[in-house]
């Protein structure tokens, strides 16, 4: 797609055409990307990203941009960027091919389970039971579970303010679910915002009300329990432990075999190997050695 393409869907004028292949904010790695500046905050970020290659900016922030870069101008860059995203997600195959859902002969699944006519694949030997509900967009590996009451395939919350305006944003991308992989009662997985997946690795397992938001990312044989909520574009490593009500902030990475106690309020990276605890979480040895000083 260029940014030629783009007036008659969105009210910006072209400066400098420039072909891009996806959409994706500054935090976002993606192919020939188009992102949005609206902030001069922001502008080292674009330079930086390899993948960036066209931008919808303002006219005062567009002569800061190299000629290497395409350019469209908007009134509202962020506003006019989310709304060419709802159009493709909604009106064309830019984010997904659609196909009819596939669904392998041995898997069990209750008759009172919801699962979509189109865009679905279901593995070999899955089960899923009474009440679930598995939407558009999901990919289940083999042997995987679903509890009772699981969504999979949400939209996600994701939703821009602009003036009096509060634009909800459509999900394009998908969920994979890897082999083995369990999901336990009530818990929600939210489709990834742009292209890609919400994954889950092989083995990894939910227990009940968890929340994974648009493009979460968790490695193998993860542990993560019950009432935690995992925010946008989290990154988890292998073999990490999440203990229950956790909370986890967006756009954090947590290295292989981390430990995040029950109840932590994860604002920053965690290192591989790691255990964190507390609101806001910090390394489990100095909040106790802490704790010991008010008792």
């Amino acid at each position: 797609m260029h940014l030629a393409d783009l007036p008659p869907i969105v009210p910006v004028s072209i400066l400098r055409d420039g072909p891009f292949a996806s959409l994706g904010l500054i935090t976002h790695a993606g192919d020939d990307m188009l992102a949005f500046l609206e902030s001069a905050r922001y502008l080292d970020g674009i330079l930086r990203h390899a993948s960036i290659r066209c931008v919808v900016t303002t006219t005062a922030l567009a002569e800061r941009l190299p000629a290497r870069l395409g350019v469209a101008i908007s009134e509202a860059p962020r506003r006019d960027f989310f709304k060419l995203h709802n159009h493709l997600v909604d009106h064309t195959d830019f984010y997904w091919q659609d196909f009819a859902t596939e669904i392998a002969s041995d898997a069990i699944i209750s008759p009172t389970a919801h699962i979509a006519e189109r865009n679905v694949r279901i593995g070999r030997r899955t089960m899923i039971e009474p009440h679930v509900t598995v939407l558009p967009h999901t990919i289940l590996g083999d042997d995987v579970i679903l509890r009772a009451g699981c969504v999979i395939g949400s939209q996600g919350f994701q939703f821009i303010r602009n003036d009096d305006e509060v634009l909800p944003v459509a999900h394009g991308g998908a969920v994979w679910l890897h082999d083995r992989v369990e999901v336990q009662a009530n818990s929600t997985i939210a489709r990834a915002l742009f292209a890609g997946f919400t994954e889950l690795g092989e083995d990894t397992k939910l227990d009940s009300l968890v929340y994974v938001a648009h493009h979460v990312r968790l490695g193998r044989r993860c542990l993560v329990g019950a009432g935690t909520a995992i925010t946008g574009t989290v990154t988890i490593g292998d073999d990490v432990w999440i203990g229950p009500n956790a909370t986890i902030t967006s756009e954090v990475t947590i290295g292989d075999r981390a430990n995040i106690t029950l109840g932590s309020v994860v604002t920053r990276d965690v290192a591989a190997d790691q255990h964190v605890t507390g609101n806001f979480a910090i390394d489990h040895e100095k909040y106790i050695t802490f704790l010991r000083t008010i008792r």
